[in-house]
């Protein structure tokens, strides 16, 4: 099997209990796949700032941190999303 895409592969790290369902998501949602694009970039960019002697000390080192955190509650609440019954109606009980 072929390492997945470095989108897929952060997702992947970052919700690892979720994983079938990133995979799913990353391969079926435009909006999640963006989101994962926009957080592997943010990661490289942190990243790139703790690399630096005076990196952590930069606003941009925070304004990094922050767009991390946000990503990473944006994809959870879309995970949390595609959970859910009524986005799953395979799943819907029969009454």
């Amino acid at each position: 099997m072929s390492a997945p895409c470095p989108e897929l592969a952060c997702a992947l790290e970052s919700f690892a209990e979720e994983a079938p369902l990133v995979r799913r998501l990353f391969l079926a949602d435009r909006a999640f796949r963006s989101a994962c694009e926009d957080y592997r970039l943010a990661l490289e960019g942190l990243a790139a700032f703790r690399r630096l002697p005076d990196g952590r000390q930069r606003a941009e080192f925070d304004d990094y941190q922050r767009v991390v955190r946000e990503l990473e509650a944006e994809m959870r609440d879309m995970i949390r999303a595609a959970r859910s019954p009524a986005c799953r109606p395979w799943h819907a009980d029969k009454a």
